[in-house]
């Protein structure tokens, strides 16, 4: 009779990701909750496919993963930042060479609460777009903004290292 060592059971971990193509879905494994969804996938931007924005400055031809859209069912409890770090996974090949970019979509009341592009800024994103980006790093620090238009939309990315 063969005799095999004990077997060490892992835990599991607090959520679980199921993938479908670009849609990938969070789940609780304690309560099977579903706690948000993303879309992501990769693009491309180059001479062919200018109609993107030029997330990332002075790169001509790249592929990159971007997030289409980010919804969290529940708020405060990481999950956002556990899809970014996902994000980050999907990312490290070598067509996207760690590059991730969205279209940080903020509402048009200026409602801070409401704005995606400070938690994007949080969790280490950056754009092109300066006088937009200097006023979401104030709003973050909780001064007020200089332009007024703070809230619109940005174009951000995930600086390579």
């Amino acid at each position: 009779m063969i005799k095999f060592p004990p077997v060490k059971q892992l835990p599991l971990p607090k959520r679980l990701i199921y993938s479908n193509g670009e849609r990938h879905t969070m789940f609780s494994t304690k309560t099977g909750e579903k706690l948000g969804s993303m879309i992501a996938g990769e693009r491309f931007y180059g001479k062919i496919a200018e109609e993107d924005f030029e997330y990332y400055p002075k790169k001509e031809n790249y592929v990159y993963l971007y997030i289409v859209g980010l919804l969290s069912k529940v708020k405060n409890q990481g999950v956002g930042r556990d899809f970014i770090k996902f994000a980050k996974y999907l990312a490290n090949n070598k067509r996207c060479e760690n590059r991730v970019a969205v279209f940080a979509m903020n509402n048009q009341d200026g409602n801070i609460l409401k704005a995606s592009s400070p938690f994007f800024r949080k969790c280490g994103f950056t754009s092109s777009e300066k006088p937009g980006l200097d006023d979401v790093d104030r709003v973050i620090k909780g001064q007020k903004p200089k332009n007024g238009d703070w809230y619109c939309s940005l174009p951000m990315y995930l600086p390579v290292k």
